[in-house]
């Protein structure tokens, strides 16, 4: 599987790899991935002194929200106006919107969460899965205070060339969601009519010298993120389970329908029609020849007439398939948190007889559930937004 253009495009644009990454295993649909994302933040008063945030509040990161997906999904694009979602996310830490779309719907193959940063450096991390479906992550966490700027990574594609990444690590700087004309960490409200897209923030960008980044002496402004990846582990996942008819031999012996038909000579008239040519009958069916019996009780003309080897023919019929019904439709996921399955199944219409076909597999599986722990209990806490 090549690299998606879309995301290396993101890549290019938010983030600047730090290290090579590893390639493990293929990437294929039926085998579940986990990974873990730390998010390890920077953001001190040495590397950034200029309206250092030192109370009220002080220098953090929001709550940091995910989701691994396929490429049908967007979270957030650069030079693309943000969605609603987004804009609120990166104006007030909400995250209601966001929600709206979660496991199962519009591309989205897994959601997590991670605990806020409460202070300007730190650390937080969280488990998701993919696999070769859903290979891509994207996740945001807001810059606390500020007026509409947040930290992430968009639509990163985690399989290249066709394996799993094993790690990597990805520096980003900050973003602009492009809804609030706030200069400063701490500006009051101050709404972009009309929006403008999503913007890197860098050393001259906003080219203001009110800007909290704006640090003209510097060609590049120091990490205030890393995101690393690790895979953890993998799951295969069988599609094929058993059934009796898989105990079924291709030559269904105890069809009567297959059995050879025995025929007996009802007189001797016809047997002397039989002696002066045997008329084959018309069948669409192959066609067997065997040998016809011996008819002692007759006329020696009839006698000698049977006793030559004539044949009689026998039909047989072809094989036959098996058929069944269409597929159910798939049960509710057996977990809400941590790994669990959701099934279907269908019916046997015919079975199969003479050879034909056996029936193809009658139920299947796939993974579903999510990586967050069962035991966090404030994982869907969305009150504490920061």
């Amino acid at each position: 599987m090549l690299p998606y253009l879309f995301g290396t495009l993101v890549l290019i644009l938010t983030c600047t790899p730090l290290a090579n990454s590893k390639y493990s295993e293929p990437c294929v649909a039926d085998r579940l991935t986990v990974y873990r994302v730390v998010m390890n933040t920077y953001w001190s008063k040495k590397d950034f002194p200029k309206h250092y945030p030192m109370f009220r509040p002080s220098a953090q990161f929001s709550k940091l929200i995910g989701r691994s997906h396929d490429e049908s999904f967007l979270l957030f694009e650069l030079n693309r106006t943000a969605s609603e979602g987004v804009r609120i996310f990166a104006e007030t830490g909400a995250s209601d919107v966001l929600d709206q779309l979660s496991q199962g719907e519009g591309g989205i193959y897994d959601e997590f969460i991670a605990p806020s940063v409460l202070h300007g450096v730190g650390s937080t991390h969280a488990e998701f899965f993919v696999d070769g479906n859903h290979s891509r992550v994207s996740l945001i966490s807001r810059i606390v205070p500020s007026p509409d700027w947040f930290v992430g990574i968009s639509s990163y594609d985690l399989c290249s060339n066709g394996r799993w990444v094993d790690s990597v690590m990805i520096e980003v700087d900050p973003l602009d969601a492009g809804s609030d004309n706030g200069l400063t960490f701490t500006s009051p409200n101050w709404p972009t009519d009309p929006r403008v897209p999503v913007r890197r923030l860098t050393p001259r960008h906003p080219n203001h010298q009110a800007s909290s980044f704006f640090y003209p002496d510097r060609e590049t402004l120091p990490p205030i993120a890393t995101f690393q990846f690790h895979k953890v582990k993998e799951y295969a996942l069988s599609e094929v389970f058993h059934h009796p008819e898989s105990e079924i031999l291709n030559n269904d012996v105890t069809d009567p329908e297959s059995r050879p038909r025995e025929t007996n000579l009802k007189s001797a008239s016809a047997s002397s029609s039989l002696s002066n040519g045997a008329k084959k009958e018309e069948s669409n069916s192959i066609i067997d020849y065997v040998p016809f019996p011996e008819n002692r009780k007759s006329s020696s003309s009839s006698s000698t007439s049977s006793r030559d080897k004539k044949r009689k023919l026998k039909k047989f019929r072809p094989p036959k398939d098996c058929q069944v019904t269409e597929w159910s439709s798939w049960t509710p996921c057996s977990k809400v948190c941590g790994l669990g399955e959701m099934t279907r199944s269908r019916g046997i219409l015919t079975h199969a007889r003479r050879g034909g076909n056996v029936c193809p597999p009658l139920k299947q599986a796939k993974w579903c559930g999510s990586a967050r722990s069962c035991s966090s209990r404030n994982y869907f806490n969305w009150a504490n937004r920061w």
